[in-house]
């Protein structure tokens, strides 16, 4: 009985996957995630990409469709973080994607602009949609050809010298990106002659020196410090700059 059973398992299955790949495609669904409001790509994009590969898709028999070849070829688009293309069982061809997000716009001395996103790779700009983030810009010597593809979030061994500003500008990115009071108060990123990485905030007219990316978090404590029992009392206009790059101290400059 068991081996009749099994046989006739066996059998059905077959038949399944013989009908499943005789089964024409009969639509392709795509699915873009916006919900970080990115409008890098649209659904004419992915046609445009996945019918490169492929002549026709609909009406086509899916055992001829190659799913992994359309996600390799998906995955190497700049904004796309992640593709995935999977075949339903009702005979749909199904597109998932996943958009990269950028924290921050950097303007490079060369010329160069491009975007850094939540994972510290560079990303180009985009002809059909430009993403409102935190700008960087002054004395950034980085071009965008030489570090497409070096991933910035990852942590460097002590014995080995930052690669470039990059490296410092992301860590400021990374850390203002994550909490909803800076994100919102800090709108630049600002390398000056000295290379030292100055805060330019959307709401009081100064300048705000950190110097390095080095103690960030206790940096962005003094200076909540200084907007709490300081600014308070003088009135947000009255210093033209404040600095923190010195241990310990907070340096103001009047107007």
């Amino acid at each position: 009985m068991w081996v009749l059973l099994f046989s006739a398992v066996t059998v059905l299955l077959g038949f399944v996957e013989s009908s499943r790949n005789e089964q024409l495609c009969s639509e392709i669904l795509i699915d873009i995630d916006r919900s970080k409001q990115n409008f890098f790509i649209d659904e004419e994009d992915i046609h445009a990409m996945i019918h490169h590969e492929v002549s026709a898709i609909v009406n086509r028999p899916l055992a001829e469709l190659n799913s992994h070849e359309m996600e390799m070829q998906l995955n190497g688009h700049p904004s796309i973080k992640n593709a995935e293309v999977f075949k339903t069982l009702d005979g749909k061809l199904s597109i998932k994607i996943k958009q990269r997000e950028p924290i921050m716009r950097v303007y490079s001395s060369n010329g160069d602009s491009y975007y850094m996103d939540k994972e510290g790779q560079l990303m180009p700009l985009s002809d059909q949609f430009t993403s409102r983030v935190m700008v960087a810009n002054g004395f950034i010597y980085s071009p965008y050809t030489k570090f497409v593809g070096v991933n910035f979030s990852e942590e460097l061994p002590d014995s080995i010298l930052k690669r470039t500003q990059l490296d410092e500008l992301f860590k400021y990115a990374d850390f203002i990106s994550k909490n909803p009071f800076w994100k919102a108060q800090i709108e630049q990123l600002h390398v000056n002659k000295d290379m030292d990485i100055e805060l330019i905030p959307r709401v009081g007219n100064h300048t705000i020196v950190f110097g390095d990316a080095n103690q960030i978090e206790s940096k962005f404590e003094k200076l909540i410090v200084f907007y709490n029992k300081g600014l308070s009392n003088t009135g947000w206009n009255e210093y033209s700059v404040i600095n923190l790059k010195y241990e310990g101290q907070v340096v103001c400059t009047k107007r």
